[in-house]
């Protein structure tokens, strides 16, 4: 039966026996692989009251008994997607821009978000206000679920999304549901319930030294070869034109 990851893609490889990551973005001795594409992310801030609490969990989780069984992401990789966008392993009619085949070279899919966004009147504006509810199940990976400060908030982030699933033309399943999250590791090995109890309760304690809200910056266009970069192309925002910010970012 197939599954999908938490962002809602289906993804190929072992099922029974691991964790949905494993087979595809990552190998069964955690080694990250080759999976790659381009989303629209929020990096974490290097400022952010997040960092800390985050990096402390991560120096736990590094020197785990249980690190075994899971794969860290590079804090330098941490990030809220905004949209998903393609992964080229990822060719399905529902997943892909209705604009392009399924044949399409991913550099003839990331030239045509590119273009698209170029000429997007975006007129969403930083920050991005979200809230830390909880941990999300410790199924795929251990992650934080983020939602919005408030439900202007919501209505605001959720309306960003449905002009770039147009501007796209690409609007997956479950879109209008998506669970915004920032993932910290991906699970390689399936939890007994001694194991998940005890990651649960480190998980608890880090919790506890969580703010309760921070911001997030303007949005990215990112490439991505794997899991542990994302490579941002030029930020979304709504001062300036996208081409004056490929400019910059490339510099």
């Amino acid at each position: 039966m197939s599954q999908k990851s938490e962002e809602g893609r289906p993804e190929a490889g072992p099922r029974e026996r691991y964790p949905s990551g494993v087979g595809q973005k990552f190998d069964v001795d955690g080694a990250v692989r080759p999976f790659a594409g381009n989303t629209i992310i929020c990096h974490l801030n290097e400022t952010s009251p997040l960092q800390e609490p985050l990096k402390a969990l991560y120096a736990e989780l590094e020197t785990s008994r249980l690190a075994a069984l899971y794969t860290l992401l590079p804090p330098s990789s941490w990030h809220m997607t905004v949209f998903e966008g393609i992964c080229d392993q990822v060719r399905k009619p529902e997943y892909w821009p209705s604009e392009l085949p399924l044949d399409a070279s991913l550099t003839e899919c990331n030239a045509f978000f590119e273009d698209r966004l170029n000429d997007f009147d975006c007129d969403f504006r930083a920050p991005i206000r979200m809230s830390i509810s909880s941990f999300r199940p410790l199924v795929d990976g251990i992650s934080l679920k983020l939602t919005p400060i408030d439900a202007a908030e919501e209505i605001r982030l959720r309306g960003f999304r449905n002009q770039l699933a147009d501007v796209l033309t690409l609007r997956p399943p479950g879109h209008d549901d998506y669970v915004f999250h920032l993932s910290i590791a991906y699970l390689i090995r399936h939890l007994t319930e001694d194991q998940g109890a005890e990651l649960s309760a480190l998980q608890a304690r880090a919790f506890d030294a969580m703010p309760a809200e921070f911001e997030l910056g303007a949005p990215e266009f990112c490439h991505f070869g794997d899991m542990f970069e994302f490579r941002r192309q030029f930020f979304l925002e709504s001062e300036g034109s996208n081409h004056e910010r490929i400019a910059q970012a490339s510099r």
